[in-house]
């Protein structure tokens, strides 16, 4: 079973449903729902969540130790899947985007997306807000990254980060995500717990520095 979620809004609608997958129309901020390959029966729709031009950080402190450090060929895979639809331009969910700048790695982001993968293992649960009630904006200053603009895609189930990029680009909002030009960097990180309903989550956080 796999699941995707993607952010940029401060909405969550929970639905139930036995076949769904999610896809988010991030201009209308409204979500579809249509019969898939993904078995979830208490399945949560979680909208857009983009964090923008960043006023006063949050009162959490600065924590920049990293979690384990991806190798060189997960980093280098990703970044060339995620850059080939943004240097080409894509057409996501009909909407065809514009080509943009590739972004680059950065270490902060990915220690961003490892622990909200990791809270989502441990906690249980799939959602943008962790249980301390923080979003992806809140999440990358407390990891040491000042930023400008910042945005989420979430995952989980999938055993591949291919799998997971493909099924991101496959969605509308997603495809958004990774092709808006607000974002210059990106990290990207995955957590196993087999305890947990999913056992794999994934993280991707896309942002532009101050």
């Amino acid at each position: 079973m796999s699941k995707f979620g993607q952010g940029k809004t401060k909405s969550i609608a929970k639905l139930r449903s036995k076949w769904i997958i999610t896809c988010v129309m991030a201009v209308l901020l409204t979500a579809c729902v249509s019969n898939g390959q993904y078995d979830n029966k208490d399945g949560e729709v979680v909208l857009p969540d983009k964090a923008v031009e960043q006023v006063a950080p949050p009162v959490s402190k600065p924590s920049r130790r990293l979690g384990p450090e991806p190798t060189p060929g997960f980093k280098r895979k990703m970044l060339a899947a995620v850059n080939a639809a943004r240097v080409s331009g894509y057409t996501c969910g009909g909407r065809r985007m514009p080509a943009v700048a590739p972004v680059v790695w950065n270490a902060q982001l990915q220690q961003s997306a490892f622990g909200h993968s990791k809270n989502m293992a441990d906690g249980d649960y799939f959602n943008h807000r962790d249980k301390q009630g923080d979003r992806v904006g809140e999440r990358t200053y407390a990891a040491g990254y000042n930023w400008r603009a910042a945005g989420e895609n979430i995952a989980a189930g999938q055993l591949e980060a291919s799998v997971v990029i493909t099924g991101w680009l496959g969605s509308k909002g997603h495809c958004l995500n990774i092709m808006d030009a607000d974002y210059t960097e990106m990290g990207m990180a995955s957590y196993t717990n087999n305890s947990s309903y999913y056992s794999i989550y994934w993280t991707q956080v896309l942002a532009t520095p101050l």
